[in-house]
């Protein structure tokens, strides 16, 4: 068994969400439900669930703001939320696990699994702990992306990234020191992550870093040098707002 507090604060969520473990997740013990950041944070202190069950948008506080309360949090999290690509992005940034409201019972059922085997293997805690910190400093280079790899999750500085590579649905994730790294996420995905960490795709399979961009070449249409020395062609339809973007991001 693994117990869990589900913090929300529309009753229909908080009510639909309980019936929906008690008929899919058998498993998961509910020990609580909160309406409020407040009432989360005093719930899990007490009663130190293994999951909570968190929803971001809260009146008098949000989730995030809720986990900015633990130095050390010990327990995994699930966010419930309704689209927010904000949020959404900040999540996938430490590839952490979410709920899309209305919640689907096999999307539920497939986290959770996920969920318990994370707890099993004492894994996801660390994932959280980056969340905040990209939470607290957006933008800085040195926030660490979560890379999903055969052999697990890399977590990489964005400044140690070069440039990503579209590679048949997958995506090569090229390093200033060490072997390139083989993502099972595709390059859009990489896109909407980094570009505000001043990412440019200058064509349909190449991501590039502006930080790491050496010079460019009027040669063969276009040409990127990077500061790995590799050179990375830009798609005509694309030069021209790339080399804009280029002067307001100098």
């Amino acid at each position: 068994m693994f117990s869990t507090v589900i913090i929300d604060d529309e009753a229909h969520a908080r009510e639909s969400l309980s019936k929906m473990l008690s008929l899919n997740c058998p498993e998961i013990q509910i020990l609580g439900v909160a309406s409020s950041a407040n009432e989360g944070f005093e719930m899990i202190t007490k009663l130190n669930p293994d999951l909570i069950f968190l929803d971001i948008e809260m009146p008098n506080g949000t989730g995030f703001d809720l986990l900015t309360r633990f130095n050390k949090p010990t327990f995994k999290v699930v966010f419930v939320t309704g689209f927010d690509q904000y949020a959404l992005n900040a999540i996938k940034f430490s590839a952490l696990d979410y709920l899309l409201k209305p919640i689907n019972a096999d999307e539920l059922k497939e986290t959770v699994e996920k969920a318990k085997q994370q707890m099993v293997n004492q894994r996801g805690i660390g994932d959280l702990k980056n969340l905040l910190s990209t939470l607290q400093n957006p933008r800085s280079r040195k926030n660490k992306l979560a890379v999903p790899t055969q052999q697990g999750l890399e977590m990489i500085e964005i400044q140690e990234i070069i440039h990503c590579e579209a590679a048949n649905g997958y995506t090569i994730i090229h390093l200033q020191e060490g072997k390139p790294l083989m993502s099972s996420r595709d390059l859009k995905t990489y896109q909407e992550l980094l570009e505000d960490y001043d990412f440019y795709r200058i064509h349909d399979s190449h991501l590039i870093a502006h930080f790491h961009v050496q010079k460019v070449l009027n040669e063969d249409g276009g040409i990127v040098v990077m500061s790995s020395d590799t050179k990375l062609p830009i798609a005509r339809r694309r030069k021209s707002d790339f080399l804009e973007w280029l002067k307001t991001n100098n």
